[in-house]
């Protein structure tokens, strides 16, 4: 079959909404209150109006407007259960994104594949959520993700560190969350990988201002550079840590320090540390830089709380769009089959091209090829290097 892009498909449905029919509910979930994790809630909400916005400005899909289906899990387990429940029971969504803590997605992913209705996780970068280690060998997965997971920004926070910077001399910071000791497990393997050893592992608590102890004893062992892993509140307590003991080492850590709720709780402190991510938002160009404008002006906002968790959210409801394209129906099971055979170049989204971003045996969208490190210069997320910004208009295929 000859590839198509999403715009001819947008196109194909102007004028076949008419407005007495019912509207294609798809649900979004995310911690849109919740200590340490609105940002990334906010903006998972944000990016996905953006995309309702374009969708049914164009016709929406199969004759129907889209609407979404709205539910704060509060970055607690319990909650996002009962919010995964009412999305399939109550609200009868034919699919849903979202989820930014991996604790919550991982208690309330098993309730939509029980329902047989795909959810695409688009901010919960930690585990492995879409492998399902209880799925019977066979068994139809309905679980998908659009993000960059933990594994891939340890790739690239290693990479920047021992690499380009070379420096081997390193400790690693860590809540005590799930996510947390998943990326200290991640950065551990990776060390062993390169025949480095952490010179100390160090952990922290959510809510946590103070982080000089742990400092102090990374310090005393010669530490000169910092992994960190850790929401963005507790990751500006460890800068704001570092500036008030006067020492100035690397800080190297996942794409929460990219928040703009780290830069301002970090202030000048968090000059210069370093984030991997999968979207830096673009002044002057290109699809980055319309996504950002459009964010602005349908949230009503001055900027994006978290760019990487509204960029993937956008592709990931694009994917969900395109599917039941695809499948010329809102059947979960065939949503499903079809997001894993999708037969369509994806341009009309942000983070990077999607071609056959998925498979039966692969439901992991991003690749590491699509992971850059970002740089926090003067309260702002920017390029760490100048190769990725000059290459930044280049939609990277899935490796």
């Amino acid at each position: 079959m000859i590839k198509k892009t999403i715009l001819a498909l947008a196109v194909c449905s102007v004028g076949a909404v008419h407005a007495q029919e019912p509207t294609i509910r798809i649900g979004v979930i995310g911690p849109f209150t919740g200590q340490s994790s609105a940002d990334m809630g906010e903006s998972i909400r944000g990016g996905a109006r953006v995309f309702l916005e374009e969708v049914n400005r164009l016709g929406g899909v199969l004759g129907h407007k889209i609407e979404l289906v709205e539910k704060d899990d509060q970055a607690k387990a319990d909650v996002g259960v009962q919010q995964a429940t009412d999305l399939i029971s109550k609200d009868k969504v034919v699919a849903a994104v979202g989820f930014a803590n991996i604790g919550v997605a991982s208690k309330a992913a098993p309730l939509f594949q029980q329902a047989k209705i795909p959810l695409v996780v688009s901010a919960a970068a930690g585990g492995e959520i879409t492998k399902q280690p209880n799925l019977p060998l066979g068994k139809e997965n309905y679980i998908f993700r659009v993000a960059g997971r933990d594994w891939l920004q340890t790739q690239a926070m290693f990479k920047d560190l021992v690499d380009r910077r070379k420096i081997t001399e390193i400790a690693v910071l860590h809540d005590e969350t799930l996510y947390g000791t998943s990326g200290r497990d991640n950065a551990l393997t990776e060390m062993k990988s390169r025949n480095l050893k952490p010179l100390v592992v160090e952990s922290f608590k959510i809510g946590d201002q103070d982080m000089t102890a742990q400092l102090g004893r990374a310090r005393a062992a010669g530490a000169k550079a910092i992994a960190l892993y850790g929401l963005a509140a507790e990751d500006a307590m460890v800068a704001k840590s570092l500036a008030k003991m006067g020492w100035k080492v690397p800080l190297v850590g996942t794409w929460t320090m990219s928040q703009a709720s780290f830069a301002d709780l970090a202030g000048p402190a968090g000059d210069g540390a370093r984030t991997a991510v999968t979207f830096i938002e673009d002044d002057w160009r290109g699809a980055r830089h319309d996504f950002a404008v459009a964010y602005r002006r349908v949230n009503k906002v001055d900027r994006i709380p978290s760019g990487v968790a509204a960029a993937q959210t956008y592709d990931a409801l694009r994917l969900v769009y395109l599917a039941m394209y695809q499948c010329n129906c809102t059947d979960g099971d065939r949503i499903r089959s079809a997001l894993e055979n999708l037969q369509y170049s994806v341009r009309s989204t942000v983070v990077t091209r999607y071609d056959q971003p998925f498979s039966a045996a692969d439901h992991e969208a991003i690749s590491g090829n699509m992971v850059v490190m970002g740089e926090i210069r003067g309260h702002k997320l920017t390029y760490a290097y100048k190769e990725d910004e000059n290459s930044s208009l280049i939609m990277r295929n899935k490796q």
